[in-house]
């Protein structure tokens, strides 16, 4: 198994982290048990059904994403937004620095947007003299952290109240916040409403947008969103391109199964739906409407083996499931998207290069697949991952090859699978400790820092059934 240095700086920094570790595997613990519980509510075979809807609903749109793209864009103009179909990260980011320089912008308030993380957003505003508030309480815990998400819906997992408390006394000019929830909050609470009252530009995300009405759909448990798009004189929605659903009718489907399957909720508390501009007599909503549809690598994903990848709604559940997540956090992952759907999705958009070791940090158990609410089968894309990594490379890690090749010569015949056995159990007392394999040579070593490996019995199956079939006959 091919590891990055990279890469293994990072889990093995993660692994030595025991106050992320005790919260990463809190948080997980309890999402994982409310999805249980509001999946026995729907009841197994009305979730399936579920399920089997989300995916024929998801497939038919990345199938036809051309067709729905087209008639997104034309709904949104028509209702007097803006449009812009970014090719790159790049191009995305580009186009909101000029509209900020258009608008003279000074404060920039977001709601969460892993398409803006995706994309490096906030750097590069806050490069040109913009000020920029997260307005999510995740967001603007890592944030003033200046750390990137480390779950898709919870992006501050990996923090205790004690760590948030130092965060937010930093920036505290009153007496000191204890560390205690309702205190944090309320401080949160009365910080951010202040930047709300002084928005030149609003920036949101979007869960899903419908192609026969140009609608935007925002989810929040929080209101962040509807307050941002309802008093941002400008406002800005990034999605990702394959963000769309053809009606009304399947977003119904989609709700319910995203806030079961990210939380636990029968629904998300705050579900907006924004149509652009205000119009006549309203009292709220934006004067100005800009939709930016980023691709950034996703359109080559379109009739490949990965295709299904896109059909992903950002619900976070198969990073709950993910023994290998629960254990390492997000940040070992090293771009914005962590678990599986991070495994899968960064070596795809960013490069084998950079994140192909990726497709290793998972067990292939299968639970990731078995979680999420549109059936991706994140585990076959894994394996076919570190196919593709090997094929690049052309060969396989050295220590991989000769131990395979090692393995192959001593299991070739049943002798030398015997002798090979017989002679591992007589020289491997100086690596036994109470029973146990303490020691060895990389990368054994590495791997026994984390797991228990029995030493050798004294006999064998094979050794000591004879006897028990001698005792039988007798």
């Amino acid at each position: 198994m091919h590891i990055e240095p990279s890469f293994r700086r990072r889990y093995q920094k993660a692994l030595a982290d025991q106050v992320m570790i005790k919260a990463v595997k809190l948080g997980t613990g309890r999402l994982r048990g409310k999805r249980a519980q509001a999946i026995e509510e729907v009841g197994q075979e009305r979730w399936a059904n579920f399920r089997n809807r989300a995916e024929a609903i998801r497939l038919h749109v990345i199938q036809h994403l051309d067709q729905y793209l087209e008639q997104l864009i034309d709904n949104v103009l028509k209702k007097g937004g803006h449009v812009c179909l970014a090719k790159t990260g790049e191009e995305a980011v580009r186009y909101i620095e000029e509209l900020a320089k258009k608008k003279n912008a000074k404060n920039i308030v977001k709601s969460k947007s892993m398409v803006s993380e995706e994309i490096h957003l906030n750097p590069a505003l806050e490069k040109m003299g913009c000020k920029v508030i997260e307005s999510d309480l995740g967001e603007w815990i890592i944030q003033l952290a200046n750390e990137t998400p480390s779950h898709i819906i919870v992006p501050a997992m990996h923090k205790n109240r004690f760590q948030v408390a130092d965060l937010f006394n930093a920036v505290n000019t009153g007496p000191k916040i204890p560390a205690e929830t309702a205190d944090l909050c309320a401080f949160a609470r009365q910080y951010l409403r202040q930047q709300f009252m002084n928005i030149d530009i609003g920036i949101t995300g979007c869960n899903f947008a419908i192609a026969d009405s140009g609608a935007v759909t925002i989810c929040t448990n929080e209101g962040n969103a509807r307050i941002v798009s309802a008093l941002a004189p400008t406002m800005v929605t990034i999605m990702g391109m394959e963000r769309i659903l053809p009606s009304i009718e399947e977003l119904a489907v989609m709700l319910s199964l995203l806030a079961r399957s990210a939380t636990g909720q029968k629904l998300t508390v705050y579900n907006t739906l924004s149509t652009g501009v205000r119009i006549g007599e309203e009292l709220d909503g934006p004067q100005e409407f800009h939709l930016v549809i980023v691709d950034n690598g996703r359109s080559k994903l379109l009739g490949s083996k990965y295709e299904k990848v896109l059909n992903c709604i950002r619900c976070g559940s198969c990073l709950n499931a993910c023994p290998v997540y629960r254990n390492i956090g997000g940040h070992a992952y090293g771009w914005v998207y962590p678990g599986p759907i991070g495994a899968v999705l960064s070596p795809l958009y960013q490069g084998m290069d950079k994140y192909g070791e990726l497709a290793y940090a998972s067990t292939l158990c299968g639970a990731c697949h078995v979680a999420c609410p549109v059936k991706i089968p994140l585990h076959d894309m894994l394996y076919a991952l570190r196919n593709d990594k090997v094929e690049l490379e052309k060969k396989g890690e050295l220590v991989e090859d000769i131990t395979f090749k090692g393995w192959s010569a001593a299991f070739a015949t049943m002798s030398r699978y015997r002798f090979s056995i017989r002679m591992a159990r007589r020289f491997q007392f100086p690596l036994v400790k109470a029973g146990k394999i303490a020691f060895g040579p990389p990368p054994i070593s590495d791997w026994l820092k984390y797991r228990d490996m029995p030493a050798l019995p004294d006999k064998f199956f094979h050794e000591v059934w004879p006897e028990l079939n001698k005792d039988r006959k007798e």
